[in-house]
């Protein structure tokens, strides 16, 4: 073997060897597990304590793997909604057709929402007019003491015009 091979052998083998050892040190340092054992330590700690002082503790809460439901099911669970509170029914093409108890409902939210929205437009308009106020009492004073301040250099002009 001529000592490029070597070299490139032994390179190899050293690349092999990190890359073993890191992909062992990856599967036996595994996060998750890690912080969950953490987090789990602390709980129990933290139950004996509060047992320690006097203070019951329900069971804990398990944390579940099941995934938020997505937007279909989200839809679905809506509509099913609606039909069990009697706002709408399913016709027979699979359409949903409002009632009059849901159009009364409908009536109701859209005559309360008008109101708050009413409500948000006065209370903007308050608020815009008292930040006019405001700066009108702040442009005042600014004036008054620019006033004070061209009055006493006037005074001063005057004064050193005399001298002369």
């Amino acid at each position: 073997m001529t000592k490029t091979d070597d070299e490139s052998t032994s390179s190899d083998m050293l690349v092999n060897h990190l890359l073993g050892a890191k992909k062992k040190h990856d599967e036996d340092k595994n996060v998750e597990v890690e912080e969950v054992e953490h987090l789990d330590k602390g709980t129990d700690y933290l139950v004996s304590f509060l047992v320690g002082q006097g203070i019951q503790v329900s069971q804990p809460k398990k944390a579940t793997k099941q995934k938020p439901p997505g937007l279909e099911e989200l839809k679905k669970k809506f509509v099913e909604n609606l039909v069990n509170e009697g706002y709408v029914t399913v016709n027979d093409a699979g359409r949903t057709v409002l009632t009059e108890n849901g159009k009364k409902f409908l009536d109701s939210k859209t005559k309360s929402a008008d109101t708050k929205v009413a409500i948000a437009k006065l209370k903007n308009l308050q608020f815009r007019n008292e930040l006019d106020r405001q700066n009108k009492r702040l442009a005042n004073k600014a004036k008054k003491g620019l006033k004070k301040k061209i009055k006493g250099l006037k005074k001063k002009i005057s004064r050193k015009s005399k001298r002369r």
